[in-house]
């Protein structure tokens, strides 16, 4: 383990990744409106479901749990779907919510999932529902989904306290790129979260989807310009106007003394500047700078898992 953390902080080092720590000039978070607190309610007891068991290992168990979505809204994805790494270390637990990014079946979620329960934390990795611009929708589709979205974390939330070997005083959560999004407005919403990972995220989504320049954003942007007869700057307006779940809307309810961030300067996903205006938004907490883009952000996968391990265990 120290080999490689030491290899990594050598190609951390020859790359010019720089750790800077939280803002000494940072005033606290700000109290979150009324509206927001009763927009996000969910509503009822947290569900009673048990894992199904899929997979044993020496250091965890890994398991599926289905429950319907809580909501005072009609959902568009009715049931919550997560995978449920449980550590086999003694004694009660801390848990991590665990929001993925945008694409893809979760390998790289798995491999923090299953690198975290070896160290001790019991992991929820969160079955991503689709979050994508479509022709066939208004931006107010875009607004619903998201909302969905915390709901949904706020459920698993719920759930994730009540287990029997889950110390429900250290709960936190880490997310990545679209993930990590969701995470920081969830941060926000809800208290029983104490801690915080956000990796390669940014905002606001408007401007995201307006600035990518990333094929998994830009074909669909197109598809609904053109479905909708839309320039992008209308296009923009519209999106600001609807989402009102966004993370820069929501950055100065985050407690930056318990968030770190990990930004890419040269992120054509999600853009330098909309990277560093959500983390100037939260405060300036502590951030990881790296000089690659989005997807070669991997160099640094083992460096991260660490760096947040180690965060995760000093504030949970």
């Amino acid at each position: 383990m120290f080999t490689l953390f030491a290899v990594c902080c050598l190609l951390c080092a020859s790359l010019g990744c720089a750790h800077v720590r939280l803002d000494p000039r940072y005033q606290g978070v700000q109290p979150l409106p009324p509206e927001a607190v009763e927009y996000y309610t969910v509503p009822g007891e947290p569900p009673a479901a048990e894992p199904e068991w899929i997979e044993e290992r020496r250091a965890y168990r890994r398991g599926m749990v289905r429950f319907p979505l809580q909501a005072d809204f009609e959902p568009t994805e009715p049931m919550v779907e997560i995978e449920w790494f449980e550590s086999r270390k003694p004694g009660r637990r801390p848990a991590i919510l665990f929001s993925p990014i945008l694409g893809g079946d979760y390998p790289l979620e798995r491999g923090f999932c299953k690198y975290f329960a070896s160290k001790g934390f019991h992991v929820a990795l969160v079955h991503r529902k689709t979050l994508k611009i479509s022709p066939e929708h208004g931006a107010d589709r875009i607004e619903l989904l998201l909302r969905q979205t915390v709901v949904r974390n706020r459920q698993i939330v719920g759930w994730m306290s009540r287990q029997p070997r889950v110390d429900p005083e250290r709960l936190g959560g880490v997310g990545i790129s679209m993930g990590g999004m969701a995470d920081l407005i969830t941060a926000a919403v809800e208290p029983r979260l104490k801690a915080h990972v956000v990796l390669l995220a940014g905002g606001s989504l408007a401007d995201i989807i307006r600035d990518s320049r990333d094929r998994l954003l830009t074909k669909p942007r197109g598809r609904y310009l053109a479905a909708h007869g839309l320039d992008i700057p209308t296009m923009h307006r519209r999106l600001s106007d609807e989402i009102h779940t966004d993370p820069l809307r929501f950055a100065p309810y985050v407690d930056a003394r318990r968030l770190l961030m990990f930004i890419a300067l040269n992120d054509s996903t999600i853009g330098r500047s909309n990277a560093l205006r959500l983390w100037r938004a939260v405060g300036k907490p502590q951030v990881i700078f790296a000089p690659t883009g989005h997807y070669t952000s991997y160099l640094y996968l083992p460096y991260l898992k660490y760096a947040s391990l180690k965060f995760l265990r000093k504030h949970l």
